[in-house]
């Protein structure tokens, strides 16, 4: 049925009240209900519309979260008192907080640990090896990693778990190190198949503790070259692992996550298109795993058209290192095909670590929320606040709809002044299973920016603040 074509029964009542959620740039409204609006009578001119059409669906979305590293899991577990912890996961999580539903966890070390050092799950002195795993355990994560993920699934039990190793063990690989320096950290070709085990008994291992994962990726950043955890895997090379190796480990142990290719940034689209080349790995991806520090967000759009079948994420965005704020980012990834959007290290210090020294990957990130280690106290950063625009009102199984949008989507670069988009109106419109519309709009632009919305041939009016951010919901 088209807008066009909807009867009296489907128009929006004078009586049904939108509930309106706004966060401001400067953090003087934090998820701020004000005053309900109502759908009233003929559009108002010379403003821009936005026509949510629920006539139009396009993808179901998972949510949005972000990673909780090795440094996250200790500030949250072992920096905070038990009352406060308890607090913190439950705003994180709660539906009483802004209900994150998908997080993402290292296997191993990322550049993000407390103690500053690398590790894996299969270390072992320079020059032996362990292709049986006979050495393999987690107990390195049951400290603080387990039990935080163990909290937050108390919490909210649906929240989906993405893992990706940022290396596997260096005897692995050819430089018989973590790191990946001028790209000797190849991976080894009588490595494959441990590699493969070794993901399995992580899955275990998890499972067994308590932690289902629900996704994989086979590598993080495949050929970065950096002192922190890393690997040269060119995609000939992660087309066999995953193909031949990967797929048919975890089959064998009757293991069925979803896999997640590429994990890099945008702009290296191209290393997509020969991955998929493959035949035998475009059948066993279950899709597509992005970063937003470099590219331009429409070749998800590009990816959809070639593949619709491949579910796509966006498994990394840091915000500091990232070219516009979180709501900009949402915006753009969801409009762009994506499932789910997640933001780097839940948890840092007031000083952006503890981190590998040098802090070369990531040294202007900040996190979700910050943990003082010296007063054992917590602030909510606006990357908290603007997810919570998404996650406390889109629920899991919404569907994206159609709506208008007024910017152009460009290309990210290392400038942070840059944004995701032209100045502007950006929007983004859900239905959630139970009926709900959910209107998510960002004003990027440095001036306040007035529109109306229309649905069922009712509307209302609204003048967003720059860089502010509004959700509008109605049942």
């Amino acid at each position: 049925m088209t807008l066009g074509a909807c009867d009296s029964a489907t128009r929006p009542s004078r009586n049904d009240v939108v509930e309106v959620v706004q966060t401001t740039r400067d953090l003087s409204q934090r998820l701020t209900h004000l005053a309900g609006l109502r759908f009233g009578g003929p559009l108002p001119t010379g403003v821009a519309v936005i026509h949510v059409d629920d006539a139009v669906r396009y993808q179901p979305v998972t949510g949005v979260g972000g990673a909780i590293t090795d440094t996250s899991a200790w500030l949250l577990h072992n920096e905070l008192p038990p009352r406060t912890r308890a607090a913190v996961m439950a705003n994180l999580f709660g539906a009483g907080g802004i209900h994150l539903g998908y997080m993402r966890v290292p296997m191993g070390a990322s550049d993000f640990t407390k103690g500053k050092r690398p590790y894996s799950y299969d270390d072992l002195p320079p020059g032996q090896s362990d292709p049986s795993l006979s050495r393999f355990s987690v107990a390195h994560d049951d400290a603080y990693i387990v039990p935080t993920l163990r909290q937050m699934l108390a919490i909210n039990p649906h929240v989906q778990i993405l893992a990706s190793p940022w290396s596997p063990p260096g005897w692995m690989k050819a430089n018989d190190a973590l790191g990946n320096p001028a790209e000797r950290g190849l991976l080894l070709r009588s490595a494959y198949g441990p590699l493969a085990r070794y993901f399995v008994k992580f899955i275990d291992a998890y499972a067994a503790r308590g932690v289902p994962i629900a996704a994989i990726s086979p590598q993080n950043e495949p050929g970065q070259q950096a002192f922190y955890p890393s690997l040269d895997l060119p995609e000939p090379e992660q087309a066999t692992f995953i193909s031949h190796d990967l797929g048919p480990a975890l089959r064998a142990a009757g293991l069925r996550p979803k896999i997640y290719g590429h994990d890099f940034k945008w702009l290296f689209w191209p290393r997509v298109d020969a991955l998929l080349a493959h035949p035998a790995v475009a059948a066993a991806l279950s899709g597509i795993a992005w970063h937003c520090y470099d590219g331009n967000p429409i070749v998800m759009t590009a990816l959809h058209r070639m593949g619709p079948h491949l579910d796509q994420i966006e498994s990394e965005c840091a915000t500091g290192s990232a070219p516009g704020p979180p709501a900009e980012l949402m915006i753009a990834a969801f409009r762009n095909w994506a499932s789910a959007v997640l933001l780097w290290n839940v948890a840092l210090d007031p000083h952006g670590g503890p981190v590998q020294p040098p802090n070369y990957g990531c040294p202007h990130c900040t996190p979700i929320v910050t943990v003082d280690e010296r007063m054992h106290t917590v602030s909510y950063r606006s990357d908290y606040y603007e997810l919570g625009q998404f996650s406390s009102f889109v629920r899991p199984g919404a569907q994206r709809i159609g709506s208008e949008n007024f910017v152009t989507y460009n290309s990210t670069t290392r400038d942070h002044r840059a944004g995701y988009a032209t100045a502007g109106l950006d929007d983004v419109a859900f239905e959630n299973p139970d009926g709900s519309k959910v209107l998510l709009a960002h004003n990027n632009a440095r001036r306040p920016d007035r529109f109306a919305v229309d649905w069922h041939r009712g509307s209302f009016t609204y003048t967003l603040p720059p860089g502010a951010t509004v959700t509008f919901v109605w049942r």
